[in-house]
């Protein structure tokens, strides 16, 4: 690992775009009478870059990546929610902040569940379907792995991030329209991942391949042997 060039350009984009998608949770558009969360537009590009670590780096890789997501993500909930609520009567601003980011702790929680869930799901499916596919077929992989992700993200994390923001049926419009249009923004995001998972394994020198991996997110820290964790091309 300490040999990969890109590995730790492809977690920072990962960490930096799910706290940019947590500061936009509360932002919606409104178009035609469908509501379409600011955060949602952002997150295919998360998908996208966890897309690659798992391609390129393996399951267990990948599953780090999402460690350091959600340990990054807590950091940065808590100290913007405990800015929140102090000194709220101190000016304008302040009050602002407060009624903004005062219940900012939903988006943690949701994501202690959204992130594990739906990031984990989307390696394995990944990952299992490279080896089914044996390497082939990559646009069906993402696709395929882009419905089943967003779909477990948004039934995990908007029911208890947007829930005192939103009524049940405003909050079910949010969750159906948003998935509806990541999927698409992740169809057109295809011919980008397949010339980043290409250019990218051309620079590490590396496709890997989970044959015989344990695919336990609770073991991705521990040390294996270097055969069974790369495939060098």
């Amino acid at each position: 690992m300490s040999s990969y060039k890109l590995y730790g350009l492809f977690v920072g984009l990962t960490v930096t775009i799910m706290i940019t998608c947590d500061t936009l949770v509360y932002k919606t558009l409104d178009i035609y009478g469908f509501k379409i969360t600011a955060s949602g537009i952002v997150f295919s590009l998360c998908f996208l870059f966890s897309t690659i670590l798992t391609e390129v780096y393996g399951y267990k890789l990948g599953s780090r990546a999402v460690w350091i997501m959600v340990f990054c993500q807590t950091v940065y909930v808590i100290i913007l929610n405990l800015a929140a609520i102090t000194q709220i009567e101190n000016n304008d601003i302040s009050r602002n902040y407060y009624s903004l980011y005062h219940e900012f702790w939903r988006v943690m929680i949701g994501t202690w569940v959204s992130v594990p869930v739906s990031y984990f799901l989307n390696g394995f499916v990944i990952s299992k379907m490279k080896m089914l596919f044996m390497g082939r077929l990559f646009f069906v992989r993402y696709v395929t792995a882009s419905m089943i992700t967003q779909a477990a993200l948004l039934l995990t994390a908007y029911p208890i991030s947007l829930s005192s923001k939103y009524s049940v049926n405003e909050l079910v419009n949010i969750i159906i329209t948003t998935w509806s249009y990541k999927v698409i923004i992740s169809v057109f995001l295809l011919p980008v991942a397949m010339y980043l998972a290409h250019k990218v394994k051309r620079i590490e020198g590396t496709d890997h391949y989970d044959w015989g991996a344990s695919f336990n997110p609770l073991s991705v820290f521990s040390e294996v042997k270097t055969s069974q964790e790369e495939n060098k091309k």
